[in-house]
């Protein structure tokens, strides 16, 4: 019930699923809010530094990224896909990256994305996100649960955003049949009774023969 609440009040919502050892996930993006300041969302292209503006910093003790992860320092991350944040109903971009930074145990991981085209919002913004990526990174570096972004650390969201990680389990490949032995067919057996009869009646002839 606490899951269910905490989701429906999100403003975005980041479902990121992937199986172990394939070495990707894939992030469903959902849900919609307003803007509660203004500020922007950058590119790819751009510094790949922590910025409050366009990234979210998860509250106190939120550390979604595993002790042994991979990720290192302000990390920039190119996805694959077709996720999507409109703005107002009228300013649509793509999202080409994904921004992490572990705090080691700090004041909580951070996250972000970046769009192909540098996107600026103003204050009382309608928001909406859709669409899912994939990302060339193990879900080994995530540690599964839910987790919660406060509204002033989160694009400038008026109701944060929760992001949930959660491993799935691999799909066994259906068991092979062995292919039937052919059974020769019943007039190949006549042929083959036939030829063998044959055969036994040339050797008593022979023999028969010789006695002569």
């Amino acid at each position: 019930l606490a899951l269910a609440c905490a989701t429906a009040n999100a403003a975005l919502i980041i479902n990121v699923e992937g199986v172990r050892g394939s070495g990707k996930t894939t992030w469903t993006l959902s849900g919609s809010s307003t803007s509660n300041n203004k500020g922007a969302i950058r590119t790819g292209s751009g510094s790949d530094s922590f910025n409050f503006g366009d990234s979210g910093q998860l509250d106190n003790n939120g550390q979604f990224l595993a002790t042994n992860t991979t990720v290192g320092e302000n990390s920039l991350f190119a996805v694959t896909g077709s996720a999507q944040i409109t703005l107002g109903g009228s300013q649509t971009r793509t999202i080409t990256h994904v921004f992490l930074d572990p705090d080691y145990g700090g004041t909580g991981d951070d996250y972000g994305i970046r769009v192909n085209r540098t996107l600026l919002y103003e204050r009382a913004i309608a928001s909406t996100w859709s669409g899912s990526f994939t990302l060339d990174l193990d879900i080994s570096n995530f540690n599964p649960g839910t987790y919660r972004s406060s509204p002033l650390n989160s694009f400038n969201l008026s109701q944060g955003a929760t992001l949930i990680f959660k491993e799935t389990a691999s799909v066994p490949k259906p068991p092979t049949t062995p292919e039937p032995t052919s059974i020769p067919e019943p007039s190949s057996l006549a042929l083959l009774g036939l030829a063998l009869t044959g055969l036994g009646f040339s050797r008593k002839l022979k023999g028969a023969q010789s006695r002569a």
